[in-house]
């Protein structure tokens, strides 16, 4: 990297400077090269690719205190580094690793930040924070606090926890619960909170529930393109430390209170006798302790050297056959092992020693580059290496994985997008979303929900647009992913919530109709939150709203990420009579396992199946299951998407109860709403095709086609699954005069018949289907065609088998069908 180490003119920018950025960033953190920090490498790295974004970045610093150790005393008070503008600390600067050392020159270093951020000039749109120090955040706290300054922290080492593990302080200490005090007030005001892992995260949500939503993963990185694999007989770093003739083991970077430095002096002394050589690149609180404790156990096979310069790295950590990355025993999610990323990319094994909950294991296990080992075993560790030692092939496949690995998932290209994407929405969504919320530009939106057997209105699904200051009226979908992530999904569902209640009781009340159902799409968030119920019941009072008329919905896939919350609101939400459905249901088959875990009142079909049913045939047997499981589990079913009188026509086929979508119409106001209400009492009109509700006839035209009659249309769509199987055709009706209507158009082969209908009953029917197959001539009846009828019946008593016969059956079945047995019947029949 180009450094040009000149102050920027105030008249003209710099050269360097990028001329129409999409914003300015005030990154700030103690390390930044040329200090050999991680952290630090890992800041410039992601500065460098932020500002190929198109971001301004400026950083602030300190001078370097890890380089220091390897020679180097100062860096530039002022330098632009690429398109990175970097301003640099001298104040109080110290190189001390003791911790009462490192603290004063941390707190140093925060002081001389707040002094620098008070210019305006200095903070830029947004400020991103990192937790080394741990004390930084609570800077760009009071910033935020005095001048508005949005700003967004990283936390890779999470205190005040790791003081307390380390035995600095009790947990019960005062100054450690204050602490916990002060990091809930600084998390709760940041635009959003990074963590480098999984494990972090549940830390702090352990503490703050309440911030899960605002906290986003995202992990550290490699280069692959600079740290990329050596062979060992190629690297200069190798062959200058006589590292050619024996297995090579490397620890690089930090050795401190966090690592787990005694399960690997462990393995070594059990190697001391192979051709095993261990090296330790690096410094920090443990360095001399493990020096002293090699020299105390006679180990001749550890070597150790100094951080080395970032231009060195890709050679030093090639010049292994097997890299170590450590986490000490209660440290998994206070610390981030950022060495990990580096060894995958070297291209040679890995071995992590952790505990067993580690997300380490499972980074190791899906890129199959290496091994776990637990903490404390040393003969565990020992004896990886030993089968790493005399197996090369293993070792370098292992090693490819890795680096492949890296390269498919971990680059700074990759993950910097994941940071642009959080810090521009930060920037410049979260300004206009917070101003809507205040002045509540929101509207509700209402689409009917229709009975497809009536098409009456059976309810409304209330759903939300944003009045955009810029862009007009804008749906969900676009805003959804940002209120999300910063938390302002919460306020914004309140606001939905207690509109939609009010519209509600004025719609009831304007139509006369207090049955009128009101559903309401709610986030994960919303739905898992704890004051949802208390809410639910002031607006219940408030409005005067009969429970049962309300229905919240969670999404497919969102009710499954807490399982164990879901639960819990549905519960409660069942207690107060409150019906509880899915939305988007079915878009994998995962969405059945919860069908029993949560007690649901209806499911709503994604609108991605519906448009699949022309293309994929499995679409409509998945629908016809979700049919029968929506019947058995009494919950009822729902299509969402409806666009076309085909599509109405084939969902009232497979059996499905209710629908809404655009067919029906667009998305209305309250008012609108009502018009439309009172315009449709008797059905909604839209325009049908010229075709009757039959099923598919389309199979072999000389196959024997087969009507089906029955009001039951989970039944009847167990019928045709097995009789289509059998391969023949099928026609079907929901009522005895359909089926009438059916049989003169199709003149089928077989006709199935339920004893059991409304209105015109199967026997009854199985009497007018006789009577339409003779023809008068003259005086004389004339048979046109005995087309076989077998009526099915619940019913098997002598009276009921002799009235089937004399109404015409050919035949019975007796409910609950006895599968095999029908399929015999029709073989028997039709051949």
């Amino acid at each position: 990297m180009t450094s040009v180490a000149t102050t920027p003119s105030p008249a003209m920018p710099h050269p360097a400077a990028l001329p129409n950025p999409e914003f300015q960033m005030k990154l700030v953190t103690q390390f930044y090269p040329p200090d050999f920090a991680a952290t630090g490498q890992f800041m410039d790295e992601l500065a460098q690719n932020l500002s190929q974004q198109n971001v301004d970045v400026r950083v602030f610093t300190a001078q370097p205190g890890y380089a220091v150790e390897a020679g180097q005393t100062t860096a530039p008070a002022e330098e632009w580094m690429g398109h990175v503008f970097v301003q640099r600390s001298n104040f109080l600067r110290g190189a001390s690793r003791q911790w009462a050392g490192r603290t004063v020159t941390s707190l140093a270093f925060c002081a001389h930040t707040f002094w620098h951020l008070l210019r305006y000039k200095n903070r830029g749109d947004l400020l991103f924070l990192t937790s080394e120090p741990p004390f930084l955040q609570v800077v760009g706290w009071l910033i935020h606090w005095l001048f508005g300054t949005k700003f967004v922290t990283l936390i890779y080492d999470l205190y005040p926890e790791v003081a307390v593990e380390l035995g600095v302080l009790s947990e019960e200490h005062w100054l450690i619960q204050f602490w916990h005090d002060v990091n809930k007030q600084v998390w709760r005001d940041a635009e959003a909170i990074v963590v480098p892992c999984q494990t972090m995260k549940d830390r702090v949500v352990k503490h703050c529930p309440e911030l899960a939503d605002k906290i986003t993963v995202i992990h550290n990185w490699a280069d692959p393109t600079w740290i990329k694999p050596i062979a060992k007989a190629d690297n200069p770093f190798a062959q200058e430390h006589e590292l050619m003739d024996k297995f090579t083991v490397l620890y690089s970077g930090n050795m401190g209170r966090c690592h787990d430095m005694d399960t690997i002096l462990g393995a070594a002394q059990d190697l001391k006798h192979e051709p095993v050589q261990f090296l330790f690149v690096g410094g920090g609180p443990k360095r001399e302790a493990v020096m002293a404790q090699i020299a105390a156990l006679g180990l001749n096979n550890c070597a150790f050297l100094p951080y080395q310069d970032k231009a060195v790295l890709p050679l030093s950590l090639t010049a292994c056959d097997l890299a170590l990355v450590s986490v000490d025993i209660a440290m998994e999610g206070l610390v981030a092992p950022s060495k990990f990323y580096s060894a995958l990319s070297s291209g040679r094994p890995v071995a992590v020693i952790c505990e067993s909950h580690s997300y380490l294991r499972d980074l190791v296990s899906d890129a199959n580059c290496g091994a776990a080992i637990q903490n404390g075993d040393a003969k565990g560790l020992a004896g990886f290496i030993r089968y790493l030692a005399g197996d090369p092939a293993m070792a370098q496949r292992m090693g490819s994985c890795g680096h492949r690995y890296i390269q498919e998932y971990f680059t700074p290209k990759t993950v910097s997008q994941q940071y642009f994407q959080l810090l521009n929405r930060a920037v410049t969504e979260n300004s206009a979303l917070y101003q809507s919320i205040e002045q509540g530009d929101f509207q509700v939106c209402y689409q009917p929900i229709v009975n497809l057997g009536n098409q009456k209105i059976w309810g409304i699904e209330a759903s939300l647009r944003w009045q955009h200051p810029t862009r007009g009226l804008i749906c969900p979908a676009e805003f959804q992913a940002v209120a999300e992530e910063t938390g302002l999904i919460v306020p914004i569902g309140w606001w939905l919530l207690e509109e939609a209640g009010s519209q509600l009781q004025t719609l009831q009340r304007q139509l006369d109709n207090p049955s009128l159902k009101l559903s309401l799409n709610l986030s994960r968030q919303v739905f898992t939150h704890p004051d949802l119920l208390s809410r639910l019941d002031r607006l219940v009072n408030t409005y005067k709203i009969n429970p049962t008329c309300l229905q919240l919905e969670i999404d497919d896939l969102g009710a499954m990420q807490d399982a164990s919350a879901t639960t819990a609101t549905v519960l409660q939400l069942q207690s107060r009579s409150i019906r509880v459905g899915i939305s988007n249901f079915g878009e994998s088959y995962e969405s059945f396992d919860y069908l029993h875990r949560f007690a649901l009142n209806s499911l709503k079909i994604s609108p991605s199946l519906i448009g699949r049913i022309g293309i994929d045939p499995e679409i409509v047997k998945l629908l016809e299951t979700i049919v029968i499981l929506g019947k058995d589990l009494d919950m009822e079913v729902v299509v969402q998407g409806l666009e076309s009188p085909e599509e109405l026509l084939r969902m009232r086929e497979i059996g499905i109860q209710y629908g809404q979508g655009y067919l029906f119409c667009d998305r209305l106001s309250a008012q609108d709403v009502a018009t439309l209400y009172t315009e449709n009492q008797h059905a909604i009109a839209y325009v049908m095709p010229e075709t009757s509700l039959v099923g598919d006839c389309s199979a072999a035209s000389d196959a024997p086609l087969v009507l089906i009659a029955d009001d039951d249309r989970s039944m009847r769509s167990i019928l045709r699954s097995i009789i289509q199987k059998a391969g023949y055709r099928v026609v079907e009706a929901e009522n005895g005069a359909i089926a009438l209507q059916l049989y003169d158009q199709y003149q089928p082969d077989l006709v199935l018949l339920d004893a059991m209908m409304p209105e015109l009953n199967g026997f009854d029917c199985c009497r007018s289907l006789r009577s339409r197959m003779v023809s008068e001539e003259g005086n004389v009846a004339v048979a046109v065609k005995q087309v076989p009828i077998l009526l099915i019946t619940a019913l098997d008593d002598e009276d009921s088998i002799d009235a089937a016969f004399l109404a015409g059956a050919t035949d019975y079945i007796t409910k609950p069908i006895n599968w095999a047995v029908l399929k015999r019947r029709l073989t028997k029949i039709l051949g």
